[in-house]
């Protein structure tokens, strides 16, 4: 090839990449939906994703899941939960090998197969010699349902005329009960809520009916009163109503770089009671986890193999038998879940997860209530790659001002600006309560500023001349101007745009040290009491994980409380991040000194609130005033 050819092809090759460079595109992914319209809209890159390729479902109707819609189940009245739990997870737990422990077996799985005439057997008993003692002897079954459903009826049929249990208890519970408080051949015991007696039977087949109870297992307690054996051909559970709960969570969603998270958006429906929560979180890798194995020298772990090389899933599952550590929440590389969005904002809401990162994965929680349900059709998620900048941290300044006061602050950014980063030349900041004005921006090689406040507006931009590069990358910008706060922790959001990219999505600021001299590191500023009589708050650990394992099972809020001087009470509010209050917990009576709160994670229902961030706030109110501590704690399973 001559080389004047070669140079034309470079030159070709050169040209293409620069053009790749400066195309405006928008990213559209979709989850779901497969018939819906794509989008029309030029710069548009569509991606189709499909509700199979998830990572865990749980309690959504089959049937609706093959035509592409996520459903919980709806109990058919007539139907024969039993049958498939088995899919779910669960089945038939039975007495094993005459020791206190329960197993899922093949012959367990014959009460469960719609035959009669297939059974699990108690073999015949032995007859005490000691004369006069009357035979009684219990075996209890476990049917694991595998999912939350509202149970009113159970059926029990023998393989064998006369093979029947001579009494029978049903138990309805939210666990599934795997073990007796016993040994040997002691009798076994039932657990959760006993639902149906029956002290007496005669009968092949019993077919009993009871109100809806939740339960996640059915307990049936079986007696008899001869050394007889009995045969159980089939086991039938029935129910009434919507699953208590179903779940879908989708793949790791890998972007292939470092993108700027858009908005996010759904179709479905919902009845007025049931909810649906719809979540997200972002990291950096395809894997949230961090493997741990044991060096061999007393506790000591580490996260590396032998090579230095961090240990992955895969890794983790060939260690040897007392290698292998705990698993831990990667929180260096992947945010926790997001709070649930609104489902209102179905139309569109901007996604709350952090950014830029390169993997994003969604779930929905459905939460029926008896028989109003909801279902979703499709999420959809926008992005733009790649980031107008690495990371953008922001503080603002003061990050304490009095209440309802009119104050000037100084907002200060510092953009990390890499060669594959295109930049920016907007600036756009939040003002929950309205701006008043703009006075100055400073930045190294800035030549000139505008202003734009909309009128009634509750945020501003500044466009910056000229625009930030990479030649600009660890400068610091500073936005000085006037506005109100109205309520304690006042967030004062923050954006960087590129004006010449129109599709190109705005990116958040992020909370951080952005210059050595300003001390917030946040951009959240409160609000000033006169007094403080809270202070030197200290939360441990800053992870909840109440999940069973005896770790991190709940939150420790410890601080000083001063200048008081007859009883008060106090109370520990735990709010979401869409600001619903999840659980309120008072203490009464008390006076100055050392105290503290503990939270389990539950919200005031006694349930287990979703993985997410949330906002907690000690108060305190006096004849000498009120004060107020504000945070934030990590929830995660």
């Amino acid at each position: 090839m001559c080389t004047k050819m070669l140079h034309t092809l470079v030159s070709v090759i050169a040209l293409s990449v620069t053009q790749v460079e400066k195309i405006d595109a928008l990213e559209v992914y979709r989850i779901g939906g497969k018939d819906e319209p794509r989008p029309s809209q030029i710069g548009v890159n569509f991606h189709q994703l499909l509700w199979s390729d998830f990572i865990d479902k749980r309690s959504l109707d089959e049937e609706a899941f093959s035509e592409g819609i996520l459903r919980p189940i709806r109990l058919n009245p007539a139907k024969n939960i039993a049958l498939t739990s088995t899919n779910r997870g669960g089945g038939p737990y039975i007495r094993v090998s005459g020791v206190a422990s329960y197993s899922i077996t093949d012959q367990s799985k014959n009460m469960i197969d719609s035959d009669y005439e297939t059974f699990w057997e108690w073999v015949e008993g032995i007859q005490s010699n000691f004369t006069g003692q009357r035979f009684l002897q219990s075996r209890r079954i476990t049917m694991d349902l595998g999912g939350l459903f509202f149970v009113n009826r159970v059926r029990l049929v023998t393989a064998e005329s006369g093979l029947y249990p001579d009494r029978l208890d049903i138990s309805a519970d939210l666990n599934v009960q795997k073990k007796d408080n016993v040994s040997g051949y002691g009798a076994a015991r039932i657990g959760g809520q006993l639902v149906y007696e029956l002290p007496e039977n005669v009968r092949d087949t019993i077919d009993v009916k009871f109100e809806p109870e939740l339960a996640r297992s059915v307990g049936l307690l079986l007696y008899r009163t001869s050394p007889k054996p009995l045969k159980v051909g089939e086991i039938e559970i029935y129910g009434t109503g919507y699953t208590n709960q179903a779940s879908y969570v989708s793949q790791y969603i890998d972007i292939g770089e470092p993108a700027v998270w858009g908005n996010i958006r759904w179709r479905g429906r919902k009845d007025p009671q049931a909810r649906i929560w719809i979540q997200s979180r972002t990291g950096n890798d395809l894997d949230p986890n961090v493997y741990w194995r044991f060096t061999g020298r007393g506790n000591e772990t580490t996260p590396f193999d032998n090579a230095g090389q961090p240990l992955d899933a895969s890794d983790y599952s060939l260690l040897k038998p007392g290698e292998a550590g705990e698993i831990t929440y990667d929180t260096e590389n992947w945010s926790f879940w997001s709070s649930p969005y609104e489902f209102a904002d179905s139309n569109g809401t901007p996604i709350a997860s952090p950014g830029p990162n390169s993997v994003i994965q969604l779930r929905a929680d459905f939460l029926p209530v008896d028989d109003e349900g909801g279902e979703l059709g499709f999420i959809e998620f926008t992005a733009t790659k790649p980031p107008l900048a690495g990371n953008i941290l922001g503080e603002i300044y003061p990050d304490e001002v009095p209440l309802g006061e009119i104050s000037q602050f100084s907002y200060v950014i510092q953009p990390t600006i890499r060669e594959q980063h295109s930049g920016f030349d907007q600036i756009e900041i939040a003002t929950p309560f309205g701006v008043v004005g703009v006075d100055s921006v400073k930045a190294t090689g800035l030549e000139d500023f505008t202003v734009k406040i909309e009128p009634d507006s509750t945020r501003f931009s500044i466009g910056i001349i000229p625009p930030r590069s990479m030649e600009d990358s660890g400068g610091v910008i500073e936005v000085f101007f006037r506005a109100p706060v109205l309520s304690y922790g006042t967030t004062f959001q923050g954006w960087v745009r590129d004006s010449s990219r129109p599709l190109e999505l705005p990116q958040s600021i992020n909370p951080g040290n952005a210059a050595d001299e300003v001390l917030s590191e946040a951009l959240t500023v409160r609000t000033s009491l006169s007094q403080r009589l809270l202070i030197d708050m200290l939360v441990e650990p800053k992870v909840v994980t109440p999940n069973g394992d005896g770790v991190n099972e709940k939150v420790d809020f410890s601080f000083k409380l001063l200048q008081i001087t007859s009883r008060v009470s106090l109370s520990l509010k735990i709010f979401d991040l869409s600001g619903e209050k999840r659980r309120v917990i008072r203490k009464n009576n008390q006076y100055s000194g050392f105290l503290h709160f503990s939270w389990d994670g539950r919200d005031n229902s006694g349930n287990l609130v979703p993985p997410g961030l949330y906002v907690y706030q000690v108060s305190v109110e006096a004849e000498n005033g009120e004060d107020l501590l504000t945070g934030t704690i990590g929830v995660a399973y």
